[in-house]
């Protein structure tokens, strides 16, 4: 890693995005099988996605347009032609666990624990190398594969995380502290902010610190920016101090619009007073770590200790949607998700092409009992058990697809179908799971391949990353998944578009399903910590498979 590198990842931690300099740094290795293909331009609105589906201005219907792995002798290869059957097979409910068995709606109950179930042993040999006790008391610290500032970073430990150390500091590798080794894995620099000492840390140390909750959908308490240029505060301001920043923002505002101020004080406008941490715009997300009261006036502390009146904030509560899961595997497939809210149309008459709207919607978010798929002049619909139809653009079809050649028949993997914008997690040749998403839009395409997932972490911040709607700086975006560079599958809390491409490469999902998924998916996190990565002795990544 060269010096530039370094320091930009060091003055990342400083300003409260560690997670996502891990992030960009793994992101640089390969994390794709085989070869990406370009996604085709995926064009907007109604009529973009008939194109899509396969629709066109006019002549004979596309034929095909089904996933590469739907057919073929060397898809899975042999093991996966010989698994084929059992991928259909119906278990009993009562040897599922608990989070693949369905409520009464056919979703989930339960999530798929985040951490490692049979985590390395604290036994006697463990308790003579690692003799001290640490805590985390910065944001973020890394932990890096060796003891050298040029090693893969493998995890990430988060503020108020107990961990055990040995007792000796290991010198070289560009840390001038010395570096210590940590249970069950890596090594950290003793230049981070970690609590070394061989007694344990008080309780007070440790409960003062905001834990994600991993048993909830959404980890932390997220709240949105009302106002435009709302000051963000280094410490609880005075009077005179909240009329200063509020004048200078709305200065800026009325000559820069939303662009952000600079938020280095030599940089920004002199009447800014020193008390103001940053500005941020409505639209904006911060994770809540309490709240104070000065002078009968209410204050939110974000997790990255910043303060803000409260009143120019609101809470933002998770989508309720969520996927289905298969408890009778390929039996339970495909399933019909409605992606727009589109009236059912029938025949004129039995034979006939001129379709009568009934003036019935389904719920958009919600499923369809249709069965199959015809084509009325150059236009695709569906058909339910009724004989009423609905145009193709607006259904996401989830279906079983043929394990791909490199995933072996005891993995857990996803398939994204860009085109039907819907995800199926498998237990080798078994879906498990069917879900809507949101990927990515042009020219932020997702791209198309088989993949792994490179780093998993409970939270990252997206800030400076490209405009996804209005929510463009983002703390903590829940159960991040990177599998190809800065792309990701993660949950979304700021919208409920899924079924419709929006982001900018990223692939969204609501963050019930992003929870579930993140359990599924390998490798799993070593107890407490908030980021891992493959690294030997874990599994690898599981494969992301993304097809048009």
């Amino acid at each position: 890693m060269d010096r530039n590198r370094l320091i930009e990842m060091i003055g990342s931690f400083l300003l409260g995005g560690g997670v996502v300099a891990m992030a960009y740094e793994l992101g640089r290795g390969p994390g794709s099988e085989g070869t990406e293909v370009a996604a085709e331009e995926d064009p907007a609105g109604p009529e973009g996605e008939a194109r899509a589906h396969g629709e066109g201005g006019g002549g004979a219907p596309e034929e095909g347009g089904a996933s590469p792995y739907a057919e073929g002798e060397a898809e899975g290869g042999a093991e996966g032609e010989a698994a084929e059957e059992g991928g259909g097979e119906e278990l009993a409910l009562a040897e599922l666990p608990d989070f693949m068995r369905p409520d009464d709606e056919g979703s989930y109950a339960a999530f798929p624990p985040i951490y490692d179930q049979a985590p390395a042993p604290f036994d006697e040999a463990a308790e003579a190398i690692y003799t001290h006790h640490g805590l985390v008391t910065s944001l973020a610290v890394v932990v890096r594969e060796r003891a050298d500032l040029e090693s893969p970073i493998i995890g990430v430990l988060h503020a108020g995380t107990r961990v055990r150390l040995d007792g000796e500091r290991t010198f070289g590798g560009g840390c001038e502290p010395g570096w210590n080794r940590v249970f069950p894995r890596g090594w950290i620099c003793r230049l981070a902010g970690l609590r070394h000492d061989a007694t344990p840390p008080s309780s007070a140390l440790v409960t003062a610190s905001v834990k994600p909750d991993v048993s909830l959908a959404l980890p932390y308490e997220y709240w949105r920016v009302k106002d435009e240029m709302t000051p963000f505060f280094h410490r609880l301001p005075t009077f005179n101090e909240q009329d200063q920043a509020d004048a200078a923002g709305q200065a800026w505002y009325a000559t820069h619009g939303r662009d952000p101020m600079p938020t280095d004080p030599s940089a920004r406008p002199s009447d800014v007073p020193a008390v103001v941490k940053e500005y941020m715009n409505a639209g904006y997300y911060v994770t809540k770590g309490g709240e104070e009261v000065r002078m009968e006036r209410r204050f939110l502390r974000t997790l990255r200790g910043a303060y803000a009146r409260k009143y120019q904030l609101r809470i933002k509560e998770s989508p309720e949607f969520r996927g289905k899961v298969l408890p009778r595997g390929a039996k339970d497939l495909p399933i019909y998700f409605v992606r727009r809210e589109l009236p059912l149309m029938k025949r004129e008459s039995e034979g006939s092409d001129v379709l009568i709207d009934t003036g019935e919607k389904p719920a958009r978010l919600g499923t369809h009992p249709f069965v199959e798929q015809v084509y009325i002049g150059n236009k695709i619909y569906y058909v339910d058990d009724q004989g009423l139809l609905m145009r193709g653009y607006g259904v996401g079809k989830a279906e079983k697809i043929k394990r791909p050649p490199g995933i072996k028949a005891d993995e857990h993997w996803l398939h994204v179908d860009l085109g039907e914008q819907t995800l199926v997690a498998y237990e080798g040749d078994r879906p498990v799971f069917a879900t809507l998403v949101s990927t990515g839009k042009e020219p932020g395409m997702t791209p198309v391949g088989v993949h792994r997932v490179q780093t998993k972490l409970v939270a990252s911040s997206m800030r400076d990353q490209p405009q996804e709607d209005e929510a463009y700086s983002i703390d903590d975006v829940p159960w991040t998944q990177y599998f190809s560079g800065s792309v990701a599958l993660h949950g979304a809390f700021w919208h409920a578009g899924f079924g419709q491409v929006r982001s900018h490469g990223c692939v969204n999902l609501s963050p019930s399903d992003a929870r579930w998924l993140f359990g599924f998916t390998d490798p799993p996190l070593p107890p407490d910590w908030h980021a891992a990565a493959p690294t030997d002795g874990t599994p690898r990544g599981s494969a992301v498979v993304v097809t048009e």
